[in-house]
């Protein structure tokens, strides 16, 4: 009889993890709020450098290569926020115990895992990824992974990465990561296991150590973290439980050395404390994909021609030239890189290419057709073959280059910016070149999930009096001057959509005298 009952206790004991583990996110919760943790601590087990505060951490370093000789390291590395405005770590060794090579090395090393912005995105987790797989009394295991999107460059391993959290008796015990996909530099077999401890003296968890182990190279890696001092944003000492209140990590007395080295980039410069104010800067370096179309309707206020080096002939008389009007379409395909070279001025350079297409007529002067038509029948003509307008259908093309400077700032979710531009085209078939000057400036508003939208205005300034050559079949060159009233202004609408913290999306339309329509498709990085 025990047997059926043992095997019912057991089944029940079944269904209840079951049940357990099939349980729904909490209402407007989840996991680990729940159990009153932060999400961020699982930024800092992507990378501690997410922690507030300031720290310092004795690590060791053991690597055994493939002829099981070991070598091992220590160093201890210093992290401020205060310090050069949190660019740069330190790290302290004793002298001798590095040579050359082996620092150049560990500097390499502790630059590619601490490269980052302190300013990322909060959350970089997958919310909708997190997993209940056990809970037994005050014990739950939980399974996440990070979020696809929205990961900095320096951090683009942990998309491979799989999170188990582990909480004890209601407290955050540790988390584990280990890879699910093949790693940067080769790395297998890759094992980091992140413990974190409640400080004591205020709410809120810290790293208290980390264990790191992989295989790179043919080498097996071993590396240990152990925080020896924490304090918080205001300089305040952080105690936890666990706290090692002995300092013999390094040999009593030995001599040391301290180095530097540089987190994040150079650009934009002050970019660092920008963010610490709580400024979201895009990435420094741009590369778009534009194509801009225009129309417009231009209005003659002068036509001059001449042959070889005669002077040019006023045909004023000849035309009605402020009835006559020019329609002309222009499409502009351009490549343009940019450089945030401070978080509110940006210079760039662009080349591409323009086809444009001028439609319109030049309207006889009345009195000229007139004496036309009445000469005809002298001339051998129909007086009703003479048109009253000659139509002006010229197709050209030209090589764009360029560059230019954007100042930028926000207020809030409220962004302004003015974009000046200069624009050189070389048509080629009408042997000219026309300098282009335009400015355009936006006012705007940020949305949630990453859209903006725009008003603002583009103005163009360039030479109206549009000068060239042409060469006929018999060798002559035909000079002309076109003289014509360009329109400057016109208004512009648009919406910007951010996929991530790299692609981007604009999309700009004109309206007034010029109608205009601009995409652009860039990468930031």
């Amino acid at each position: 009889m025990k047997t059926p009952t043992y095997f019912f206790y057991v089944l029940f004991i079944l269904v209840y993890n079951i049940a357990w583990t099939q349980e729904g996110m909490p209402l407007n919760s989840n996991y680990l709020i729940d159990n009153g943790i932060s999400p961020r601590v699982l930024d800092a087990a992507a990378s501690e450098l997410l922690q507030d505060g300031s720290f310092i951490q004795n690590l060791s370093i053991t690597i055994t290569a493939q002829n099981n000789s070991t070598k091992t390291y220590k160093t201890q590395i210093i992290y401020d926020p205060s310090f050069k405005d949190g660019k740069d770590i330190r790290f302290v060794i004793e002298k001798g115990s590095f040579d050359k090579s082996e620092i150049k090395e560990l500097r390499k090393a502790i630059e590619k895992s601490h490269k980052m912005g302190r300013m990322s995105r909060n959350y970089l987790y997958d919310e909708s990824s997190l997993k209940l797989i056990s809970a037994h009394n005050n014990n739950q295991v939980i399974n996440y992974n990070y979020s696809k999107k929205d990961i900095e460059p320096e951090l683009q391993d942990i998309k491979k990465l799989e999170g188990t959290i582990y909480i004890n008796n209601g407290k955050l015990d540790k988390v584990i990561l280990s890879n699910i996909k093949p790693l940067s530099q080769g790395k297998t077999n890759y094992t980091k296991t992140v413990f974190f401890d409640k400080a004591t003296n205020q709410k809120g968890y810290i790293i208290s150590k980390k264990e790191e182990v992989f295989e790179m190279k043919g080498s097996k890696y071993h590396m240990s973290f152990i925080t020896a001092n924490y304090k918080d944003l205001e300089g305040k000492p952080v105690i936890w439980s666990s706290k090692n209140t002995t300092n013999n990590f390094f040999t009593r007395d030995s001599k040391k050395d301290t180095i530097n080295a540089t987190l994040g980039g150079v650009l934009p410069i002050w970019g660092k404390p920008a963010t610490k104010l709580g400024y979201g800067l895009p990435r420094p370096i741009g590369l778009n994909a534009i194509v801009h179309n225009q129309e417009s309707k231009l209005d003659f206020t002068g036509l001059g021609i001449g042959f070889n080096d005669e002077a040019l002939t006023p045909l004023d008389n000849l035309f009605d030239i402020e009835g006559s009007f020019l329609t002309e379409k222009t499409t502009t395909y351009m490549v343009r890189s940019d450089v945030w070279v401070f978080p509110f001025f940006n210079v760039m350079g662009f080349l591409g290419r323009l086809d444009n297409s001028i439609n319109g007529n030049l309207i006889l002067d009345q009195e000229l057709r007139q004496t036309l038509v009445d000469l005809a029948p002298f001339l051998g003509l129909n007086p009703a073959d003479i048109p009253s307008q000659l139509p002006l259908n010229v197709e050209v093309s030209a090589n764009l280059y360029g560059a230019g400077a954007t100042l930028a700032g926000s207020v809030d979710d409220i962004f302004f910016s003015a974009n000046y531009q200069f624009v050189i085209a070389d048509v080629q078939e009408a042997n000219t070149t026309t300098l282009v000057h335009s400015l355009l400036p936006l006012l705007g508003y940020r949305l949630p999930y990453d859209f903006n939208i725009m008003v603002g205005a583009l103005g163009q300034f360039y030479d109206s009096d549009i000068k060239g050559f042409i060469e006929t079949d018999t060798g002559d060159i035909l000079n002309y001057n076109v003289s014509f009233e360009p329109i400057v202004w016109n208004g512009l609408v648009g919406i910007y959509k951010g996929f991530g913290k790299h692609w981007d999306l604009l999309f700009q339309v004109g309206f007034g005298g010029r109608k205009t329509t601009t995409v652009q498709f860039g990468y930031r990085f």
